[in-house]
């Protein structure tokens, strides 16, 4: 993704090696965030959606919960020499436990 990456058929490439680290942004939204992809001091990130964060807390451990999100990332870090697709918001495409929506991806330095 560069500069001109303003449609919504864009796509962000980042190394695990510059994962930084993953927070709850809302109830329905997680935010990864890299090592900058142009300025290596600074932070790229990318929200994505997920299942009802705060249904994954009712008490039942039926529904999917940080901790599930985080045991899929944790994967994908460690997956070796592999390229895997997370999302793909115009096929309707999400790896587990990834919900459908806006994937937002915001470089620190496009």
């Amino acid at each position: 993704m560069d500069a001109s990456a303003d449609s919504d058929d864009d796509g962000f490439v980042a190394r695990a090696s510059d994962f930084l680290g993953m927070e709850i942004a809302s109830q329905y939204f997680v935010k990864l965030y890299f090592r900058g992809s142009k300025n290596r001091t600074s932070v790229d990130t990318v929200q994505i959606p997920v299942p009802d964060l705060q249904l994954g807390h009712d008490g039942t451990g039926s529904n999917d919960s940080f901790r599930n999100i985080s045991e899929a990332v944790a994967g994908l870090l460690n997956g070796g020499d592999k390229y895997y697709v997370v999302a793909d918001a115009n096929a309707g495409t999400f790896m587990y436990p990834f919900g459908a929506g806006t994937v937002t991806v915001t470089l620190a330095d496009a």
